[in-house]
């Protein structure tokens, strides 16, 4: 079951970022990012009420998942607005992966099996490739590439510290903890929203509806870690950035370039290794 919940959500969050992405056209980016934590907050404290039980650790790991979640989002936007996307999406990606896997390894005291190692080896170049990367000459030669690097890593930090703190909250507690992930990012992003209003209304829809399946999401990916090494679970959420790929092929009909067709076909690999793995 615990494998299931991680692919589940690594479906809803690729879900997420295709809606956020189709918005990005038409909407600033980093009130994409507000409404997607409002929406977050509204779905996770719905559920909250209805499904969850209350426990004070959920204020302490959820306000600090939100902030991490803040922190990815600030700095992955601030990259994209000055560095090339092949650059500031596949090194935020992979930081996060790299970072996620010492902090389970030094903070769990978790052991991977060969079939888990193998199939880290495999998802960290298929999520570089897949998210948009290219060869490290070619990234190196781009401009403006220094600072890309330094916000993507910067981005990935936040949203490793987000898994991390999402998966210390209390079971019973899951989507308090989410729904207070998703209030904390939210009011940490809110000083950097410009006050100007929009008419565009319906994009602001799109973004929260995308939140509330974003929450929906990373309650799975929560509930995926009992019973199951916290690094499995990321390490399959992590290769979420094949599902905008294949949704913008079937439905807006775009080409898939030949690395992302790779990463594709390595995701899978991945993903058949660490489950391996697993039994």
């Amino acid at each position: 079951m615990s494998i299931t919940f991680s692919l589940i959500a690594m479906c809803l969050l690729g879900l997420t970022h295709f809606i956020n992405g189709l918005v990005s056209e038409h909407y600033p980016p980093i009130r994409i990012a507000l409404y997607t934590h409002i929406g977050g907050f509204i779905i996770g404290l719905a559920c909250a009420l209805a499904l969850s039980n209350w426990h004070i650790e959920a204020i302490l790991w959820g306000t600090l998942a939100g902030a991490g979640s803040a922190l990815g989002a600030l700095l992955l936007y601030r990259g994209l607005s000055i560095a090339p996307f092949g650059i500031v999406v596949p090194v935020s990606a992979v930081s996060m992966v790299m970072i996620s896997l010492g902090l389970s390894l030094i903070f769990l005291s978790e052991q991977l099996n060969i079939w888990i190692w193998m199939g880290v080896a495999t998802a960290l170049p298929a999520i570089w490739l897949t998210a948009g990367g290219k060869a490290i000459r070619q990234v190196l030669g781009q401009r403006k590439a220094g600072v890309g690097l330094i916000l993507g890593l910067g981005a990935g930090v936040g949203f490793a510290l987000q898994l991390h703190f999402l998966g210390q909250i209390p079971l019973q507690a899951t989507f308090y903890g989410i729904a207070l992930c998703m209030l904390s990012g939210g009011l940490c992003l809110l000083p950097f929203c410009s006050r100007k209003s929009s008419n565009r209304n319906r994009f602001a829809f799109f973004a929260t509806a995308a939140g509330g399946i974003s929450a929906l999401g990373l309650t799975l990916y929560a509930l995926s870690r009992e019973g199951q090494l916290a690094i499995v679970s990321i390490m399959i959420v992590s290769m979420y950035p094949l599902i905008p790929v294949v949704f913008g092929s079937t439905i807006r009909k775009e080409s898939i370039s030949s690395t992302s067709k790779i990463g594709i076909g390595l995701s899978i690999l991945a993903t058949m290794l660490i489950v391996a793995g697993t039994h």
